[in-house]
């Protein structure tokens, strides 16, 4: 289970400041939220809940996020900006532009996953490929979100890496999420790779990035790392690829360690996509 964490910057103050800006983070494994002041260029909140019994279904799945949302209610009453919201799916697939048509994109990824009853397709443009990128929400989530917090933008972590890795022009990123971790590759500005890959062990990772590395002849790039990975794990990763680098959050790193930072190193950038 996730441990809670529950940080408020003295600086916070929703009366002095409307402009607040309001993001979240929905997994299976818990829910967390940031307030961001785009005043100070800083973050003035960061929490997370962890779920106080296993979301075996999609009821007991709303009933702790109706729970945690009531107890939010005194830090986001006066957010009036639009909340975005960072999906944790693997649900995932690139369209581009060219071919991208809204009224297909049900069949773009039934082609490749399995979709549930309640899955509701959602698609974002990503302008450094051009293209989209298509991914399944659980469409009761989705209505709850929007119902306890207002206007909501859906994101999956598949966006969000993409769009950062093509800053780096050419490297590896990697998000670690629950039992799989998501990679984006850029060579010279291009995107050569984005896909999941299910993962137990540290074995599974070190086998995964030397196999991606060979293929795609990128074994000396930059590997960017974030998400659900301990220090140790990087420590231990670092002895094979020398080249990576952990993705922080500098003002959190300090306040709250480089293990949180890195752990919603990907929450904390959101607002950064726009």
């Amino acid at each position: 289970m996730q441990s809670s964490i529950d940080y408020v910057d003295r600086s916070y103050c929703l009366t002095a400041n409307k402009d607040y800006r309001l993001s979240i983070q929905v997994s299976l494994n818990g829910f967390s939220f940031c307030i961001y002041n785009p005043d100070k260029h800083k973050h003035v909140v960061l929490k997370n809940f962890p779920y106080s019994e296993n979301v075996a279904d999609i009821n007991l799945w709303l009933k702790e996020i109706n729970r945690i949302a009531e107890s939010m209610t005194a830090d986001i009453a006066a957010i009036k900006t639009s909340v975005k919201c960072l999906f944790i799916s693997r649900k995932n697939v690139l369209i581009p532009k060219n071919i991208f048509s809204a009224n297909s994109i049900g069949s773009y990824i039934s082609f490749f996953f399995q979709l549930d009853e309640f899955d509701e397709i959602h698609y974002q443009y990503i302008p450094e490929i051009e293209g989209y990128c298509c991914f399944a929400l659980p469409s009761p989530i989705v209505s709850k979100i929007i119902s306890r917090f207002g206007k909501s933008d859906f994101y999956s972590q598949s966006y969000q890496i993409i769009r950062r890795t093509k800053n780096y022009g050419t490297g590896m990123s990697i998000v670690f999420c629950d039992n799989f971790m998501d990679i984006s590759i850029f060579k010279n500005n291009k995107l050569v790779l984005n896909n999941f890959f299910e993962i137990f062990d540290i074995k599974d990772i070190i086998y995964f990035v030397s196999s991606i590395s060979d293929k795609f002849a990128v074994k000396d790039i930059p590997i960017y790392m974030s998400g659900n990975i301990s220090n140790s794990e990087i420590k231990k990763l670092k002895k094979f690829f020398p080249s990576i680098v952990q993705e922080q959050n500098r003002e959190i790193s300090l306040l709250l360690g480089s293990e949180v930072s890195t752990k919603y190193y990907n929450l904390l950038s959101l607002q950064e996509c726009e």
